[in-house]
Order: structure tokens, then C-alpha cells, then sequence
């Protein structure tokens, strides 16, 4: 599963970031392996989603979500 596929206010702990040219720039924001990430906000129309990381919330397109691969908490 990927981070833009979650529903609001459901949380997943990091598994990895799919190799792109983005992964690094994603890693530095605090992306990293192991981390809880929670949906906060979906923008209407396919628009930036909101995740809390932490104490940080911080906006990704779609297509950025996608490369965090996740895996569901309970």
C-alpha cells in the first residue's frame, strides 16, 4: 500500500520510498523508514494531501504519496 491511498485520520508506519528522483528530497522532509505518517486532510479534486509526521504536518501531491510504500496500524 501506498501513502496516497489512506484514508483520512488512518495511519501507517513507513516500509521504504520507491526509487525516484524524489526520494532523497522526501527522505530529508523526514520520510524515513520505520516513521508513523496519519492522513490529516485531502484536498479536493486529486489536490496535496496533508500528513502528520511527527509533530510536523507537511503537504504532498498525489503522485509524491505514491512512492511511500506503507504498511496499515491497527
Amino acid at each position: 500500500m501506498t501513502a496516497d491511498q489512506l484514508t483520512l485520520n488512518q495511519s501507517g508506519r513507513i516500509v521504504e520510498i520507491t526509487s525516484s528522483p524524489l526520494k532523497i528530497n522526501l527522505m530529508e522532509l523526514g520520510f524515513l523508514p520505520g516513521k508513523q505518517l496519519t492522513l490529516q486532510h485531502r484536498a479536493p479534486s486529486g489536490g496535496p494531501l496533508a500528513f502528520q509526521l511527527e509533530e510536523t504536518l507537511l503537504a504532498l501531491r498525489k503522485n509524491e504519496a505514491a512512492l511511500i510504500r506503507i504498511e496499515l496500524l491497527s
